[in-house]
């Protein structure tokens, strides 16, 4: 049944922890912890002795803040002792080679856009290396769970974030604490897990792109909002700032012969992202201080 409602061999559920400083969004975050849980597809279980889990040591700001500490339970002296993000993700590289995980077999799950889109897409900038294929198409598995139904309906549901409301809505206990990466990838396991025992079919539903109609008008914002202490508003900034944005795609749409190519240019991937396209001039323009986010990745 699995296979059926889903195309691929595995499902890998992955999720990212990131600095902060919890008040300002024009920071240039780093990750500091990278981890992923996997879900056999044909058997819909969880693989419980094969996962990656690597604490990351930031560079542009290597002391964590106390809010960023508290949050995560992430002890500074763990981050000291870490490698920095590519080596971390050459042994993930390696990872994926000592299981058979082969790309376009496996897919990359989130609980929403913001860890392929928002966290790889600027971590592999600041690294300045092109975000990796694999990267580029994955499962929202909120857009997946809530395929079925109204946006007030999924309001309506009980929880503060997705993972909560999709845990809560399908009795799912949550490993762990909140914010451990590991903890929220057995979560996100879990509750594919349901989904596909409800019979929903779980596909590729996003990919990034470099190119959108919408960023050829002017940014608005809201009246009133600060972009840099709200993040709906720092949301729609970074949307603009970034070479690559979010395509939605319907069931059946995503085709594996695109996999190393942009859907809208058609190019390679690392010649898509060598130009980024449509950048917000006027917004830079206008700003009364320099941006510290998008200094640090070479944005402007």
């Amino acid at each position: 049944m699995a296979s059926r409602q889903c195309p691929y061999d595995h499902l890998l559920m992955l999720d990212f922890e990131t600095t902060s400083d919890g008040v300002c969004h024009d920071y240039p975050f780093e990750v500091i912890q990278f981890s992923v849980a996997v879900l056999a597809v044909k058997t819909n279980t969880i693989s419980d002795d094969v996962s990656f889990n690597e604490y990351v040591r930031p560079v542009i700001n290597p002391m964590l803040s106390s809010y960023c500490a508290d949050l995560t339970g992430i002890k500074q002296e763990t981050l000291d002792k870490a490698d920095t993000f590519l080596n971390v993700y050459k042994k993930f590289l390696s990872w994926l080679e000592q299981n058979h995980f082969e790309e376009k077999k496996f897919a990359l799950v989130s609980d929403s856009r913001q860890d392929m889109w928002r966290i790889a897409q600027y971590q592999f900038r600041l690294c300045r290396e092109p975000l990796p294929s694999m990267f580029r198409q994955y499962i929202n598995l909120w857009r997946t769970f809530g395929e079925n139904m109204t946006m007030e309906e999924r309001d309506r549901l009980e929880g503060n974030t997705y993972m909560e409301k999709m845990s809560i809505f399908h009795g799912v206990e949550r490993p762990g604490r909140a914010h451990n990466a590991m903890s929220d990838c057995l979560t996100l396991a879990r509750i594919t897990q349901k989904i596909l025992e409800g019979g929903t079919s779980v596909y590729i539903n996003e990919a990034l792109v470099c190119n959108a109609p919408w960023r050829k008008k002017p940014l608005e914002l809201e009246r009133g909002k600060d972009w840099r202490t709200d993040f709906h508003s720092a949301t729609k900034v970074f949307e603009r700032m970034m070479p690559l944005v979010v395509k939605v795609c319907r069931r059946g749409e995503y085709n594996l012969s695109m996999y190393n190519f942009c859907w809208y240019c058609k190019a390679e991937h690392k010649k898509c992202e060598a130009k980024p396209k449509q950048k917000p001039v006027a917004f830079y323009a206008e700003q009364d201080k320099p941006i510290a986010y998008a200094l640090a990745a070479g944005y402007c």
